[in-house]
């Protein structure tokens, strides 16, 4: 039931964020995980039955391939979109790498012997097979390198919400190696495929998790970001309706008219909120104590704004 939520609020975010990312090329990194997050829990088995799917796909497991390079292809675009809300680039090589990584993937995958038919216990019963093993090793590996990339990109932001994407990529990183001792111990015949163990409780315990703490201290970057740009709209649009009142009883118009609108609603704020304190000080004008408490408020922030600004990172 929790899959289903997520799948349904994830595709009313992919549909609700596609105008935005077809605008913004800085909103495409977010956009893309949450098409490639969205496909993910398609193949968990979310919507439709595994060996359903897998059925479609030919019966010999390819779902898994997929349940495997989705997360990693999420995850790089992830870790791009934690980038951009942190002011960082990546500089990790782009689609170049990712495209080499999920090559990879693919290519060891289709070594493994025996591989159908399809099976909701393909990857414990397969780590017999070293090609078996290789894989889920490559898939690990992937993850855990993003996810290193992302906490040594971060480091130097470590305070508030970065810290939750810095714990996040630490325990996905010890995550992936408890998952590699599992597997291993499964190849070894020291571990029967479907047991579970230390290793696999510790998998679960921090792989997972981590990735699920890092999209959290996302989505909440992002609903913070939305909501403040919602603020400074409305007092954009608040500022510059009263402007217009207030003009006309000035003594000494501001010819606000024939001044665009700003596209920013930051700057049409901050241009309203200079523009009444003109029309105080030049035109004569009194503010009611409603548009005085809004302007005021509108102020302080500016002067927060700035000396956020100011501040040495």
């Amino acid at each position: 039931m929790i899959n289903l939520i997520m799948f349904g609020a994830l595709a009313v975010l992919v549909l609700l964020r596609a105008p935005v990312a077809l605008r913004r090329p800085a909103a495409r990194p977010a956009w893309f995980a949450t098409v490639l997050g969205l496909l993910g829990l398609l193949a968990i088995g979310v919507v439709i039955p595994i060996p359903v799917a897998d059925s479609w796909l030919g019966g010999t497991n390819i779902l898994h391939l997929l349940r495997t390079a989705l997360p990693v292809a999420a995850f790089w675009f992830l870790r791009d979109a934690v980038a951009l809300q942190g002011g960082k680039k990546t500089g990790r090589g782009g689609p170049l790498v990712l495209g080499l990584m999920l090559a990879a993937q693919a290519l060891i995958f289709f070594q493994i012997p025996d591989r159908g038919p399809s099976s909701i216990f393909f990857v414990d019963e397969h780590m017999i097979y070293v090609a078996g093993f290789v894989w889920a090793l490559v898939y690990v590996s992937e993850i855990v390198w993003i996810a290193l990339t992302m906490v040594v990109m971060l480091l130097p932001m470590w305070k508030g919400i970065y810290a939750a994407f810095i714990a996040g990529g630490l325990a996905t990183v010890a995550g992936g190696v408890a998952l590699v001792a599992h597997c291993g111990l499964i190849l070894a015949g020291a571990q029967a495929p479907g047991a579970g163990g230390i290793p696999w409780t510790l998998f679960n315990f921090l792989f997972y998790p981590g990735i699920l703490l890092i999209v959290v201290g996302f989505v909440t970057i992002t609903v913070r970001d939305v909501y403040r740009v919602a603020r400074w709209r409305i007092a954009d649009y608040r500022l510059t309706r009263a402007l217009s009142t207030y003009e006309l009883q000035s003594t000494a118009p501001l010819a606000t008219s024939e001044m665009p609108r700003a596209a920013n609603p930051v700057l049409g704020a901050y241009r309203a909120a200079i523009q009444l304190r003109d029309l105080q000080s030049l035109g004569g004008v009194s503010l009611k104590p409603r548009d005085t408490r809004l302007l005021a408020s509108v102020e302080r922030r500016m002067t927060a704004s700035h000396l956020s600004m100011a501040r040495p990172q």
